[in-house]
């Protein structure tokens, strides 16, 4: 393999992780320790999931995006032009597809600066901190500390979203009508009074322009909101080159055995163990949309919140396609078993779906807890070293003429 190759998939994965990194370190010196805390659990599919799952996966992809990139090099025909095109539509797509998402009028909490947030003090300003006056809204970090809260008391707040669409072809369902905690306009305390849903989706609407008038504002938006629009084409460029990568490797396979038989091993593992990590994305996914149903409602007609299901079926597709197309060990018993509990794992998936997703927003969202979130930062080391001395082990037995699966053609 050309050791330019390797330098060139080094630099450009060296950056995304730094990008991955660089989001939740901007969010703790920008915020108060507490506010950062919340506002990262809530979005852990941004502040949560990147640094952990994402660089464990970019470690995961190393080699098989580096025997891609050779493979283009040298034996594809045309590769070096394909590859090349192939390149600037992806960062293209990506930089398209990151002006959509930041298009919307809903905004995130973490793009209003931290003094802007402290300030607001609900609408009328001041409510909440006795039983009179009523609140129209919240203050945007009490509204949020209450998904917190709440989060961290029980397992699955799927129950308190309220849906503010009327369907006119469909009578109102019996559960429109029951009176719910309203997390956007009541503060969290014993004997808080219930609404209806039509009141807290007025207070939900509320809340959100209150977020939006405040972003309109340049001077109050934040820093960090600031270096997450910057750096979310990266991150849609890490997801489209992962769906590329494995799929022209499965449609390459016969031309990996050829060439590139000693790193075979490596390829599956690392495709195996990324998309296994890229997995949990939907799922943090979720939890966030779950969090965000309490505040901002259960309806987005654009942005992030509108595609998100379309991001769950494709990785899910993406999953079930390595495990029934990539993974070819010599072994067959393995590799019975290894797709027999790939589809397995997806049934539990499909009849656990919201129970996980229940844990999820417990474990790793607005739920989470500053030791949970750090247990994960732990694995997420542990396993991005061993991936590394796993790699550099194999080269190392190369290099020697003792690779897994005997020398380079």
């Amino acid at each position: 393999m050309l050791l330019g190759v390797k330098l060139f998939v080094l630099c450009v994965f060296l950056a995304l992780g730094l990008s991955f990194v660089a989001l939740p370190i901007g969010l703790t010196l920008e915020f108060p320790p507490a506010d950062a805390l919340t506002l990262a659990t809530f979005y852990s599919h941004l502040f949560v999931f990147f640094p952990t799952f994402g660089v464990a996966t970019l470690c995961a992809f190393y080699t098989p995006a580096c025997v891609f990139t050779d493979m283009y090099w040298r034996y594809v025909r045309h590769g070096r032009l394909r590859f090349g095109v192939g390149l600037v539509v992806v960062a293209a797509l990506s930089v398209s597809l990151a002006a959509w998402l930041g298009s919307g009028d809903e905004r995130s909490m973490f793009e209003i600066a931290p003094a802007a947030l402290t300030r607001d003090a609900g609408d009328p300003a001041g409510c909440g901190a006795t039983a009179r006056p009523a609140c129209r809204r919240l203050g945007v970090l009490a509204a949020a500390n209450n998904v917190r809260e709440v989060s961290q008391r029980r397992i699955g707040i799927a129950d308190l979203a309220r849906s503010c669409r009327v369907d006119p072809l469909l009578e109102p369902s019996p559960a429109a009508q029951r009176k719910r905690f309203c997390f956007a306009s009541t503060p969290l305390r014993d004997g808080a009074p219930l609404h209806t849903d039509a009141e807290c989706c007025s207070a939900q609407a509320a809340f959100v322009d209150a977020i939006g008038e405040m972003y309109r504002e340049p001077d109050q938006r934040s820093l960090t909101g600031r270096l997450h629009h910057g750096l979310l084409a990266g991150k849609i460029f890490f997801m489209l080159v992962l769906l590329v990568i494995s799929v022209l490797l499965a449609a390459w396979r016969k031309s990996l055995d050829n060439h590139y038989a000693a790193y075979l091993p490596g390829i599956e593992r690392g495709v195996l163990i990324g998309a296994a990590a890229m997995v949990i994305y939907p799922v943090m996914s979720h939890a966030f949309l779950q969090s965000a149903a309490l505040l901002y409602g259960t309806t987005s007609e654009v942005g992030y919140r509108a595609t998100a299901p379309y991001f769950t079926f494709t990785f899910g597709a993406w999953a079930m396609m390595l495990l029934l197309f990539f993974y070819k060990r010599r072994d067959k018993e393995i590799e019975t078993l290894g797709r027999f509990g790939g589809v397995l794992a997806g049934a539990v998936a499909v009849f656990k779906y919201d129970l996980i997703i229940d844990l999820f927003v417990r474990g790793f969202g607005s739920g989470a807890t500053a030791v949970t979130l750090l247990g994960l930062a732990v694995a997420a080391v542990f396993a991005i070293v061993a991936l590394f001395v796993q790699t550099f082990g194999e080269t190392f037995a190369r290099r020697i003429g003792r690779g897994p699966r005997g020398r380079l053609p």
